[in-house]
């Protein structure tokens, strides 16, 4: 039996303790967990006491473990970590292989499907008896796998090898699974995809999905994280709560073998070509639920809090006319109503932005991003704004207090002539179209 050490005990750690106990109990045994903040209690599944970091080194030396499994949420840390632990020698331990991935078409399909999805920039699947396991990952998702242990690859391919660690790093067994499985009779569709607990990747990954679902036909369950805004995105498009469920109430480390299961997926798996014939037609059906206000203001620029902040460039705007607001000081269905009433928004790049698609015909949306933070997405919504009939906008600020080339977290700034000048070009464009 190999002797492996966790690193870090949060959420994922604790899950990843418990699963090796449940899921790997006859192939591996936890024999260490390190973490800095807990040094000194119990882990409860293995009653060990949890070790500072800085012991690390020593307890490998003396043989306590083989290898360590980094337990770490945050992809940054993580690495850091994962290169520390190389640097001393000491072997960083993946559960899984990139051979465990199969495509989906490997996998056994319903060989007649009540109903089929076409669409070019979509992937369809119907699968017989498909086995899942909930991953413990902080977007919470589901690993699909079939009896030899073969993962598929559906919505992951995107993130191979950039997200390679986090895949690799399932928390549970896969072949000949120890814990008891439950069987699930019915017609599934799974939702719940890496980085569904984002607003804009729910939104154009996601809901798009089921837009073309509920539009075939569909009359099964849907599996989702549940939020306040996925919950009302899926009411808008017409999903009762009866047929919903949600991830986090399914068990951590038991098998749920479905007997009918639908996965709909971007081709290219999330290469942040976002279907720009879809979206517009599913964001129509959710403006029917939207409400005319003629006292709402004509012109936003959003506030954005927490990281990736843009720190100036609101006095311009209220020097235009603008109304300031933090998207977080609103239901999600009053932003969608604040987007659907103004004629011009200005957003910083990040979720905040999503309600661009309640916007009308011939409106103008300006999107400002950091120049450390740009290039994957600085044509997702720009295609999609065009398929809608809006205006769209862009400019590039200046990342600020970071040596990194790339910096998803830094706060930037804009310049303000060039700020002032996308205004004019948005009030051209709408002058324009009044013409």
């Amino acid at each position: 039996m190999k002797k492996i050490a966790l690193y870090g005990y949060g959420n994922y750690g604790k899950k990843a303790s418990e699963s090796f106990r449940n899921f790997w109990g006859n192939e591996y045994s936890v024999t260490a967990v390190f973490d800095q903040e807990l040094s000194g209690q119990i882990d409860p599944y293995w009653t060990i006491q949890i070790l500072a970091p800085e012991k690390l080194y020593e307890e490998y030396k003396r043989g306590t473990f083989e290898s360590v499994m980094v337990c770490i949420y945050d992809r940054d840390t993580k690495m850091k970590i994962s290169k520390w632990l190389k640097n001393m020698g000491i072997p960083v331990f993946y559960p899984g292989k990139v051979e465990d991935f199969a495509r989906p078409r490997e996998f056994r399909q319903e060989e007649s499907p009540k109903f089929s999805i076409h669409e070019k920039k979509y992937g369809f699947h119907v699968y017989k008896n498909m086995s899942s396991a909930v991953a413990d990952f902080n977007w919470r998702m589901m690993f699909l796998f079939n009896e030899e242990g073969k993962v598929n690859i559906e919505n992951h391919k995107k993130y191979m090898p950039y997200f390679k660690p986090y895949l690799l790093s399932y928390p549970f067994r896969l072949k000949d699974p120890i814990p008891e499985k439950i069987y699930m009779k019915g017609e599934y569709c799974l939702m719940s995809k890496m980085y569904s607990t984002n607003y804009w990747h729910f939104t154009v990954e996601i809901a798009d999905g089921v837009y073309l679902m509920e539009t075939a036909g569909y009359t099964g369950k849907y599996i989702y994280n549940e939020t306040e805004y996925s919950k009302l995105l899926m009411s808008l498009l017409g999903v009762s709560e009866d047929r919903l469920i949600n991830i986090r109430n399914l068990e951590n480390h038991k098998v749920y073998v479905f007997e009918t299961l639908y996965d709909i997926n971007h081709v290219g798996m999330r290469s942040m070509e976002c279907s720009g014939t879809v979206l517009p037609k599913m964001a129509e059906t959710i403006k029917k639920h939207l409400k005319k206000d003629n006292n709402s203001p004509r012109r936003l620029f959003i506030k954005r809090v927490g990281q990736r902040k843009l720190l100036n460039g609101e006095d311009i705007a209220v020097q235009n006319g603008f109304k300031v607001i933090i998207p977080e000081e609103y239901s999600v269905i009053e932003q969608m109503n604040l987007f659907y009433n103004a004629d011009i928004v200005i957003s910083p790049h990040g979720a905040n932005s999503t309600n661009y698609l309640y916007m009308q015909k011939g409106t103008v949306f300006a999107e400002i991003f950091s120049n450390h933070w740009y290039d994957h997405f600085k044509d997702s919504n720009t295609k999609i704004c065009e398929a809608c009939g809006i205006h769209p906008l862009q400019l590039i600020g200046k990342a600020i207090n970071s040596s990194k080339k790339r910096d998803m977290r830094a706060d930037y700034i804009v310049d303000e002539d060039e700020l002032l000048q996308l205004i004019q070009e948005a009030e051209r464009l709408l002058t324009k179209d009044e013409n």
